[in-house]
């Protein structure tokens, strides 16, 4: 059974228990008042009755004609042989009607009896309970064809939106792709025509070289984006990303000392997830601070445990453009195209970072650190 129609199913049943408590509260009210008239019209029968108790049979017949009770009226003697003084067509004491009676005892253990056919009201009761099953029938199926709507129009609403992202990406990508292509073609046929001398050829060797590299790392950055939104392919497993991190610190370090570097992050913060996957975060976070900020830049990494994780990795360097802080990083989202021509990246480690978190079901924010730079922040939920 798939997820639709478990969503069908579910809101059927709901529905269907709302109208039964509903629809079958009301039904039985109705039946129940209609009921409590009979007893009520008996009642004052009965009150008449009781007011001159010396003629009761008398008191009885008058009240009966007088109120056009419809109802039947038998006496009965002590040894229990019954007299019908008054008899509805509705009501006979012998037959197999549904009554309703009720008896006033006499002087001497003689019984009036007085009795009323339900008949007409079990009839209204079946009719009400027949229309509500028929209620019931026609909202299911009206809330479950509401619901197939809905979801289909946002299923169609996401698709749309969806391919709107991937042609974008898929532009993007083509884009940077043909550029490196475009300059391989170019040196290609200018070698083989060997139209350049030794020097210029060692130059533009070196240029193919350089080319050829930045494809292989968009082709690897285009690969693990599209293993990220398979959302497969990788087992989770319990990381401490205190390690993680200070082991990231420690490479980062390496290769950039002059940088001044201020480090909070807590001991044993736990959490299941892939290690792969956080590696390659904040490998791209600190490369990206790297490779894109003055060597004497300020970074600042915190890390604070708990039953939400909060990571931030800020820098003192020129940042993002304004517009770009304060807004949830989605997939494929790239904020400077010129990045990576000038570096020879692929331009996507925004959106790697942005769809690693999303694998994590967690939530990427940027703003604006208070060094001056870009503040990356990081929620996820602990699942340890």
């Amino acid at each position: 059974m798939n997820n639709k129609t478990r969503q069908v199913l579910a809101i059927a049943i709901v529905t269907s228990l709302l109208s039964i408590l509903i629809g079958g509260f009301a039904v039985w009210g109705s039946y129940r008042a209609e009921i409590s008239m009979i007893d009520s019209h008996m009642n004052i029968v009965e009150s008449d009755i009781t007011n001159n108790p010396s003629d009761a049979i008398t008191s009885a017949l008058l009240s009966l004609d007088q109120n056009s009770f419809d109802f039947t009226l038998a006496f009965m003697t002590k040894d229990g042989s019954v007299t019908v003084l008054k008899e509805s067509r509705n009501a006979i004491l012998d037959g197999n009607e549904h009554l309703r009676t009720k008896e006033i005892r006499l002087q001497e253990g003689e019984v009036l009896i007085i009795a009323a056919s339900l008949s007409e009201i079990d009839k209204s009761l079946n009719k009400n309970l027949f229309r509500l099953l028929i209620f019931i029938i026609f909202a299911s199926a009206l809330a479950s064809y509401i619901s197939i709507s809905i979801s289909r129009a946002g299923a169609l609403a996401l698709e749309r939106s969806q391919r709107e992202k991937m042609q974008e990406f898929l532009g993007d990508a083509a884009h940077e792709l043909r550029t490196p292509l475009t300059v391989v073609k170019g040196y290609t046929e200018l070698l083989e025509g060997k139209q350049l001398d030794s020097q210029h050829q060692d130059l533009a060797f070196t240029r193919l070289k350089s080319e050829i590299k930045r494809m292989e790392s968009l082709i690897g950055d285009l690969l693990i984006l599209a293993e990220l939104g398979e959302h497969t392919g990788v087992d989770s497993e319990l990381i401490s990303l205190s390690e993680l991190i200070h082991e990231n610190i420690a490479d980062f370090q390496a290769l950039s000392p002059v940088h001044k570097m201020k480090i909070n992050v807590e001991d044993e913060v736990l959490f299941i997830g892939s290690e792969k996957y956080m590696r390659r975060f904040i490998q791209n976070a600190l490369t990206n601070i790297r490779i894109h900020t003055q060597a004497d830049t300020p970074v600042q990494v915190s890390l604070v445990g708990g039953k939400h994780i909060h990571l931030v990795i800020e820098d003192g360097g020129q940042g993002l453009p304004k517009e770009s802080y304060g807004e949830k990083v989605q997939g494929l989202k790239r904020f400077d195209r010129s990045r990576s021509r000038d570096t020879g990246g692929s331009g996507l480690g925004m959106s790697i970072m942005s769809a690693v978190i999303e694998w994590h079901k967690g939530e990427l924010t940027l703003r604006q650190s208070q060094l001056g730079g870009l503040a990356i922040e990081v929620r996820l939920t602990s699942n340890v």
